[in-house]
């Protein structure tokens, strides 16, 4: 099998030209995930998928010319370096995972990541390769924006949410509250707890306590009739909800 050919096309992967081809389409790839990333407001975004896929196929070339003998010279191991991509990606995808609490965001932005270095460590190997790196660069897409959609659309995962409830200082009505909310379907991922304004500007109405909850909606989930609910539930002096 000839490993130069891309869709058809003969590419020599050891010229200039071929190279810059190869780098051109890790831009593209790697940009159309970043877009994606970004799109949804996810920190490592475009310039991050770029520089990801850009950097792991130079390396992986690179590799594969010191397999072959850069300029006649010894012939080392092909896959050292790219062997380094897969365990180095690992610390800049750590970066991407934040822990809120009981709750781990950033998985998804951390695993993208991850798999747009192996698109360009794909890019890098071979010019055949080329044609899977498309085909994967598809799926990663598919996998972040309709999958995920469907997830919700089937209720399968329920959007995560932030709601702040700002109630009469009491350990009773926190866990009125609490009690409230597991008997809605709520999952609560979190809760931070600090004085309420009350507290803090000594208000006729007296001190309050601000319970910040990160919480999972329940599948039959009723903004309306919820927004009903707080605002007739004893002890409850406002409260936000994203």
């Amino acid at each position: 099998m000839d490993s130069d050919l891309f869709f058809g096309h003969r590419i020599d992967p050891s010229s200039f030209g071929g190279q810059g081809v190869v780098t051109l389409l890790a831009v593209l790839l790697g940009g159309l995930i970043g877009l994606e990333r970004q799109w949804h407001g996810n920190p490592a975004g475009l310039r991050t998928h770029i520089l990801v896929c850009v950097g792991s196929t130079i390396l992986t070339i690179t590799s594969v010319e010191i397999g072959l003998g850069v300029r006649g010279g010894m012939r080392g191991d092909p896959g050292h370096i790219a062997a380094q991509i897969v365990s180095g990606i690992g610390f800049l995808g750590a970066g991407a995972i934040l822990r809120d609490g009981v709750t781990v965001r950033g998985l998804t932005s951390a695993a993208s990541i991850w798999a747009t270095a192996a698109i360009g460590i794909t890019l890098g190997a071979s010019p055949r390769l080329g044609e899977l790196a498309i085909l994967t660069t598809g799926i990663v897409l598919v996998t972040l924006t309709l999958v995920q959609r469907l997830e919700y659309v089937l209720k399968i995962v329920q959007p995560v949410q932030n709601i702040d409830i700002e109630v009469h200082e009491s350990s009773e009505t926190v866990a009125r509250i609490l009690e409230l909310l597991c008997s809605q379907g709520f999952v609560v991922y979190g809760i931070n707890s600090s004085p309420g304004d009350g507290s803090l500007h000594k208000s006729p109405m007296g001190a309050t306590r601000l319970m910040r909850l990160r919480v999972q909606l329940p599948r039959t989930f009723d903004r309306q009739k919820f927004n009903l609910l707080l605002t007739t539930t004893e002890g409850i002096v406002s409260f936000h909800m994203e």
